[in-house]
């Protein structure tokens, strides 16, 4: 349990630093998405009639549009577009970030589930010669919440992930040989 919540610990800043850039990214495509239907002359609301709807061409319909116009509204689509794709990019590249804390979030929630459980169950059991049972409730309590995996296991996929990002980050916070001589 104590690694999982320091693997969670690791993680919060990186899916924080994620779902604060997708919010950005995703408020800057809807903003030009905005813009976009204002040069087009769409209608804010998506409730507006159909006959509300400004007509997109010029009043003469033989008279082709203002080249200035059809510049702005083919600039102002680009700038949509390429507004989503960098937030399509961006939840591509954090994908593994936000998985990885779901997963690894869910683990600590489950295991503090199953410790919950287990320290009412030897509080009961305490009181009297219940006691020896103890072991085949606790076997029993842990079959349920993990359906036969081992969460311990080296062999885990959530185990492998956060003893690898915890050893990187105990590598990386110890000091070089060089810098602690200099700070003595």
């Amino acid at each position: 349990m104590k690694r999982d919540g320091q693997c969670l610990a690791i993680l919060t800043p990186d899916f924080l630093s994620a779902h604060e850039e997708l919010a950005h990214l995703e408020a800057s495509w809807r903003a030009s998405l905005l813009r976009r239907d204002v040069e087009l002359g769409l209608p804010l609301s998506p409730f507006a009639a159909v006959q509300d709807r400004p007509s997109t061409a010029s009043p003469s319909s033989s008279d082709p549009l203002e080249p200035s116009l059809v510049d702005r509204r083919k600039h102002a689509h680009q700038a949509a577009s390429e507004a989503h794709r960098k937030w399509v990019d961006a939840k591509l590249r954090h994908r593994p970030t936000l998985d990885w804390y779901e997963k690894v979030y869910e683990r600590l929630r489950t295991r503090l589930d199953e410790e919950q459980i287990l320290s009412e169950v030897r509080l009961v059991l305490l009181a009297g010669p219940g006691l020896v049972f103890y072991p085949i409730v606790h076997w029993n309590i842990h079959s349920v919440f993990w359906d036969g995996t081992d969460p311990d296991a080296e062999s885990d996929p959530i185990t492998r992930y956060c003893t690898d990002r915890l050893s990187k980050t105990v590598a990386s916070a110890a000091p070089s040989p060089g810098q602690v001589e200099s700070s003595n």
